[in-house]
């Protein structure tokens, strides 16, 4: 094994821990993956297995094809990670997880708006697909939910979310959690401002043109 695959692996062993300290998945829920399109391989949790308990060494390796070539048996959403990661090719990392204020919320029929800078500069657009259970009908709604957006919420279900690597595609589904919560107490309390489109512009004209400058 390499430095970079051992460094890959434990960054996926770290992301699956925070999934389930941060309540965004039970331990028996949730899956990410990483890809290395130069050695043409994926690293992908384990099925089975206790997402506090996800280490480094129980990291499963398959082809880009789905075949196992080191480790047990991959996560049941292996099928789906792959199909992404043939239409996304300028993405190298995907987190599923099952945030429950934002599945919850969207499932019932409400649709977050941005609230937070967080959001617009790191979800920008919610894909929201209805539920279908594991197979063709579920990877291409998934595919299609991630051609205009990079995180993609299936009701009834959780969220797929995609980036440059592991710790972005976390970071969206944890900033989306966020403002689900932050919308759901402000509706206790007689609502939220959500942001406008000149707002939205200022903030994207501050936070992301700026970076880029």
């Amino acid at each position: 094994m390499d430095v970079r695959e051992k460094r890959l692996r434990e960054e996926l062993s770290e992301i699956m821990n925070r999934v389930y300290t941060k309540g965004l998945a039970s331990s028996v829920g949730g899956n990410s993956s990483i890809i290395c399109r130069e050695d043409s391989y994926v690293l992908i949790t384990p099925s089975g297995l206790d997402k506090m308990n996800v280490l480094p060494e129980s990291i499963v390796k398959v082809n880009l094809d789905g075949k196992v070539l080191d480790g047990g048996v991959p996560s049941s959403e292996l099928i789906n990670h792959l199909a992404i990661y043939k239409s996304r090719e300028d993405i190298n990392a995907i987190v599923h997880a099952h945030p429950p204020t934002a599945v919850g919320m969207v499932s019932a029929g409400f649709v977050p708006k941005p609230v937070t800078p967080e959001y617009v500069v790191m979800i920008k657009k919610l894909s929201i697909v209805d539920f279908a259970v594991p197979g063709e009908e579920s990877i291409n709604k998934l595919v299609n939910g991630l051609k205009e957006s990079d995180i993609v919420l299936l009701k009834n279900h959780g969220v797929f979310s995609v980036g440059q690597n592991l710790f972005e595609a976390f970071a969206r589904i944890e900033v989306l959690e966020e403002a689900a919560k932050m919308i759901f107490a402000g509706k206790l309390f007689g609502g939220m401002h959500e942001f406008s489109e000149e707002e939205i512009k200022e903030i994207i004209d501050k936070y992301v043109r700026k970076k880029e400058g």
